[in-house]
């Protein structure tokens, strides 16, 4: 590299590039950056919300006959978050296309 985006010579050149984008597109990236974060939790989640239900089972937290009906209602909780999710985020993809700020 050539110097660009340092601050005081090359020694802060690791991460000089961080702060040459205004605070806009920081803020954005930040938001765009926790809703994939919180897209790759619920779909983590939901690939083991099973394990949790027969966990909790084994362990006496759920009754067994219960054990169906509390699967489906985590499933459908992480659905319902992960629609709000991808709605935000194509809210954020939408603003920022538009140039609107915030």
């Amino acid at each position: 590299m050539t110097g660009q985006g340092t601050i005081n010579g090359p020694q802060r050149l690791a991460i000089a590039w961080l702060t040459r984008f205004p605070p806009r597109l920081r803020q954005e990236g930040r938001r765009l950056g926790l809703l994939i974060l919180g897209h790759f939790t619920i779909f983590l989640l939901a690939l083991g919300h099973d394990e949790i239900v027969a966990e909790c089972v084994e362990n006496g937290m759920i009754a067994a006959q219960r054990a169906e009906m509390v699967e489906l209602i985590i499933g459908l909780g992480l659905f319902l978050c992960w629609s709000v999710l991808t709605i935000a985020m194509v809210r954020l993809i939408d603003r920022a296309r538009a140039g609107e700020p915030g």
